[in-house]
């Protein structure tokens, strides 16, 4: 069997256990093909966290020193696109014409499209064609796709379709602005009416989606989109990650899913979580916002995970003087390790 037939035959087995004992079996005592489908299975465990990625962050083409063996980057597949008699058009997809790709990476691409039936431009979420062919990550996607579309809030990008055919595939709402990360990096710290402004609306989306019973489990700047206009509105995207609570644990394969260095202490430690987790998250989003840096910052993964479950972030008061005391107070409470000691929802 080659390492894609070995590869394909794995995906099958939901316990991570016979998966081994699978794979034990198949490569015996061939170490270069156990390593060989050992890189394909990581790959494909980034690429079915497709859904977390900003999808409107005008992304550039990604680029990969050492790009997943499962996709070419460097030749993306439009394949699943029918012709189309407009000029300015990529090409069809269902009903909607394709006008630009704005982001790539191995978990899929990201369109930029019309909607011809209610004539608004959209932003389309494609999976990558040959992990459409499988069924986990095929299942995983339109799972968590058609969780993300039951919470409707001012403050989270709308999930407009869920689509199976002719490949996997979610439209969504197309936000033109930046998202708070690119604009931190542009302004540095926010004034202390921006950041309210921006927390509350963040916190307003994630008190919706904790009523029905589902956390984020990766808010981040990027994660966080900004409308252009005369009003300005934050909006959460990528609800990916997010879990009934019931099943809010750690990732199947055992690795943690959320980004470290926005995640909260019993994330990071794979514990189970609740809805406390996307507060001290937006805790951490609310210390950058006022100081113009993350909380738990560290060369390495394992030492922002070592931070932010031990340390305490330096005061604003140092970094920013003029922060107020009371706004220092309402995050630090956020950015409490033990969980019973924060805020206890987002409404709060």
């Amino acid at each position: 069997m080659t390492e894609r037939e070995i590869f394909q035959s794995a995906l099958d087995y939901d316990d991570p256990t016979e998966q081994q004992a699978y794979l034990d079996q198949a490569c015996g005592a061939d170490s270069e093909l156990r390593r060989r489908v050992d890189s394909l299975l990581e790959s494909h465990m980034a690429a079915t966290d497709f859904l977390n990625t900003p999808a409107v962050d005008r992304m550039k083409w990604e680029t990969h020193a050492d790009p997943a063996p499962t996709v070419d980057l460097s030749k993306p597949d439009f394949s699943f696109l029918q012709p189309s008699s407009k000029p300015d058009s990529l090409g069809t997809l269902g009903n909607y014409e394709i006008l630009e790709a704005i982001g790539q990476g191995a978990f899929g691409i990201v369109f930029k499209a019309f909607d011809p039936k209610l004539h608004r431009i959209v932003a389309i979420k494609v999976m990558n064609p040959e992990l459409a062919t499988t069924s986990p990550p095929r299942k995983r996607f339109l799972r968590e796709a058609r969780t993300a579309a039951a919470v409707t809030h001012e403050n989270i990008v709308a999930i407009h379709a869920v689509e199976e055919e002719p490949i996997p595939y979610l439209v969504m709402e197309y936000i033109a602005g930046p998202t708070l990360g690119s604009r931190m990096d542009g302004s540095g710290p926010l004034d202390v009416k921006d950041i309210l402004k921006i927390g509350q609306q963040v916190a307003a989306g994630l008190a919706a989606a904790h009523s029905v019973n589902l956390i984020h489990r990766d808010i981040k700047p990027s994660n966080i989109l900004l409308t252009e206009g005369t009003v300005e509105k934050a909006k959460i995207s990528d609800f990916g990650l997010a879990r009934a609570v019931d099943d809010a644990s750690m990732t199947q394969s055992g690795m943690i899913a959320g980004t470290p260095m926005y995640m909260a202490p019993e994330q990071a430690r794979g514990e189970t979580l609740d809805h406390r987790a996307d507060l001290f998250s937006l805790g951490s989003v609310l210390y950058q916002m006022a100081s113009g840096r993350p909380p738990f910052r560290a060369p390495t993964t394992i030492a922002v995970l070592k931070r932010v479950c031990e340390d305490t972030p330096r005061s604003l008061d140092d970094v920013i003087p003029e922060t107020p005391a009371w706004l220092q107070t309402i995050i630090f409470r956020l950015l409490e390790k033990n969980r019973d000691d924060r805020f206890q929802t987002a409404q709060e």
